[in-house]
């Protein structure tokens, strides 16, 4: 199993089991994410780029020189009943061979998205240089890139702007992901050996007796964990997504959901108040152990 750094005996100071580098949206490589969670005291860092396990290897080899535990991750983008469904996965490995042909089809999903998103916007007299976009991002391009792209091209003042102009949920640019239902999703997870949270729960928009339906649903599904601690939850949405784990026996899982330090979002190892307890990553390391020692 690779989860990587340094032993057992190793005292966790801070947790952060969501964050993300530049192999899929966010503003860092994945030696300077590894880098800054260091210097923050996180000991544990679970990196869970947005469909896409390419930074991996490369923050693995940097947690091991830091001294940072990295543990392997990704954030599938699911086919979701209303709002937006994320799932993050904790993997056994970078590069589990049974889910990497499923990120493939999500990577190409993806691209065409974003290009059907550039010929609205170039429909709205807004256009943007894809071909500068793949150059700096690669294959893995996200609403986030391309506000970027407004912004460099003079249609928005910021990301904020580009999205409330154009490519929010509402947006007249917006166009919806081709996405794997979770079912689908949370099948490829175990074959890999992995177990999947429920990321930024509100982002459902099913409010909290609806939530707690369909996150049962999903449990019966395979779902592991669901995302507590984050530091832009309310105290009520807190509690109230802390009960939904208690009462379905859901792992109270959580992070920062790092992009990058200027991004306008919560730091490395900013999980909330209260934060993510330390024993949660012993809870997924146990979890994944016994997840391979199961699959065939």
């Amino acid at each position: 199993m690779v989860l990587s750094g340094p032993g057992a005996s190793m005292a966790i100071v801070i947790v952060d089991l969501h964050a993300h580098t530049c192999a899929s949206d966010g503003a860092q490589t994945p030696t300077d994410v590894v880098a800054r969670a260091a210097r923050r005291g996180v000991a544990v860092l679970a990196i869970t780029d947005h469909d896409t396990v390419a930074g991996l290897p490369e923050a693995i080899g940097a947690g091991q020189r830091l001294g940072v535990r990295v543990i392997p991750g990704v954030e599938l983008s699911v086919r979701p009943p209303h709002g937006q469904l994320h799932l993050v996965a904790y993997l056994p490995t970078p590069d589990p061979p049974r889910l990497l042909d499923a990120l493939g089809e999500l990577q190409r999903a993806r691209e065409l998205r974003a290009a059907a998103i550039a010929d609205k916007l170039a429909a709205l007299g807004a256009p943007i240089d894809m071909v500068t976009v793949h150059a700096r991002v690669g294959s893995s391009v996200g609403r986030p890139h391309l506000a970027d792209a407004l912004v460099a091209a003079g249609h928005a003042t910021d990301r904020a702007d580009a999205f409330a102009r154009y490519l929010g949920d509402d947006g007249p640019a917006y166009v919806p992901h081709d996405l794997f239902d979770p079912a689908t999703t949370l099948g490829f997870v175990a074959d890999a050996g992995g177990v999947a949270a429920l990321a930024h729960p509100g982002s459902l928009r099913l409010g909290m007796r609806g939530l707690e339906s369909y996150a049962a649903h999903l449990r019966h599904l395979g779902l592991w964990g669901i995302e507590v601690y984050r530091a832009e939850h309310t105290p009520e949405q807190h509690d109230g997504f802390a009960r939904i784990a208690r009462r379905l026996g859901l792992i109270a899982t959580g992070g920062s959901d790092y992009h990058g330090p200027d991004v306008g979002r919560s730091d490395l190892g900013d999980t909330g108040d209260p934060a993510l307890p330390p024993g949660v990553a012993d809870l997924v390391r146990r979890a994944l152990r016994e997840r391979v020692a199961s699959t065939p």
